[in-house]
């Protein structure tokens, strides 16, 4: 009797183990893993503006080699220099959609530009010139991190390298004013004459850009940026370049929003003509200068 309570009691057990082993198991619950979010910076900014190179408006051609405050001295005010700019990204783990918007205007004294061309009639040689420039320049890229790489200055750095394509979008308008005189002398006989010669235009273009960009974190509130760009191609202008190096550095933070004040270099260079003879407008200018901003990001 003993045995055979026994076996029964063994044959349930090996029942139940048997019927447990057929279940099925529940698998452990992972974590959801982090979805991409997007982040956004804007910073305005002001550039502190050197040119060097030259305009051409109808034939008639103005010289400009003047750093900034050699412009500041010599800009015709009330009118004087003005501007608008900003700097702009949105990013989305390795994809980057970049702006950089800038709105200029300068009215350039005669002190500071030397005038050369003709005009209808015959040959003039400008002693004294103006120029009248205003500009806005847009640009958009999107951009792809293709390299990213941890702890080259220090254990807490990171280092990336983006590529980027877009393109610049140009309107100009350019007016140069241009003070000549002739003076004859037939033995004690003096023949004068003097007059101004103004010639205005203004242009658009679009040009198409590829280019190449390193960001480095020193720390998490310290961050450098260097960026190089070519365009143009014959496309709207025969060539252009731009090159940017800033450094980021973070004053304060709320619970949205991280502001960081930035400074660095930023130079721009185009070539860009149309038209020929007393129609030709050119312009082909390097325009490069510190530049100083107030980031948000958010």
């Amino acid at each position: 009797m003993k045995n055979l309570f026994l076996r029964s009691v063994m044959v349930i057990a090996m029942s139940t183990a048997a019927h447990a082993a057929d279940m099925p198991t529940k698998a452990p619950i992972l974590p959801t893993p982090a979805v991409p979010s997007w982040t956004f910076t804007l910073t305005p900014y002001f550039w502190a503006t050197s040119l060097n190179g030259s305009t051409t408006v109808k034939g008639r051609t103005t010289d400009v080699d003047a750093g900034f405050f050699d412009i500041l001295d010599h800009t015709q005010f009330p009118k004087g220099l003005f501007q608008l700019a900003a700097l702009g990204e949105a990013r989305n783990g390795r994809f980057g959609l970049l702006t950089d918007i800038l709105y200029m205007k300068a009215d350039l004294g005669a002190s500071i530009t030397r005038s050369r061309g003709t005009d209808a009639i015959g040959g003039t040689v400008g002693v004294s010139a103006g120029l009248d420039t205003e500009m806005v320049i847009a640009e958009v890229a999107a951009a792809y991190e293709f390299a990213r790489w941890n702890g080259m200055t220090s254990p807490s750095s990171t280092t990336a390298l983006d590529i980027y394509a877009g393109g610049r979008a140009w309107w100009q308008r350019a007016d140069v004013q241009i003070a000549a005189t002739a003076t004859l002398n037939i033995f004690d006989l003096t023949f004068s004459r003097s007059g101004v010669l103004s010639a205005e235009k203004s242009v658009s273009w679009v040009d198409p850009l590829v280019g190449i960009r390193l960001r480095h974190q020193f720390t998490p509130g310290l961050n450098f940026v260097l960026s190089g760009d070519v365009g143009g191609f014959d496309v709207g202008s025969k060539f252009s370049w731009q090159a940017l190096a800033a450094l980021d550095y973070e004053i304060c933070r709320s619970k949205t929003v991280v502001w960081s004040a930035m400074a660095g270099y930023k130079a721009l260079s185009v070539d860009y003509s149309q038209g020929s003879g007393l129609t030709l407008y050119q312009f082909d200018m390097t325009m490069h200068g510190p530049i100083f901003g107030l980031t948000a990001r958010f």
